[in-house]
């Protein structure tokens, strides 16, 4: 997949309504799914379709297979979330705003051309 075209988090703009940190979050979230699992799971060959720019994401949510996988992990996801005690969910949102806001910052540095400033 190296060789492939890749979409940039531009491309994944429409899908978080304009917000360039989502948009890179999202991004590197297709990018470790494509890298990480199991060479026979749906997700990761979706998000390869996805990150070549073959597929849309929308369109690769409706196609079957890859729905069913999106709603199983997504189904495990929830039930993870319902175990959380209230301190562990505060962290979590905790950590979510931090990480969001250090995409944000890594997109304004790319864009302006300034790294590390």
């Amino acid at each position: 997949m190296p060789d492939e075209p890749r979409i940039g988090d531009a491309d994944l703009m429409n899908i978080t309504g304009g917000d360039r940190a989502r948009a890179r979050s999202l991004r590197k979230a297709l990018q470790k799914l494509a890298d990480d699992h199991a060479p026979d799971d749906p997700l990761r060959e979706m998000a390869r379709e996805v990150l070549s720019g073959r597929t849309g994401l929308r369109q690769a949510a409706r196609i079957p297979a890859y729905a069913e996988a999106l709603g199983d992990r997504m189904v495990q996801g929830f039930h993870e979330y319902d175990r959380l005690s209230p301190g562990e969910r505060a962290g979590q949102a905790a950590a979510a705003q931090a990480y969001l806001a250090e995409q944000a910052a890594e997109a304004d540095e790319e864009r302006t051309g300034r790294k590390g400033s």
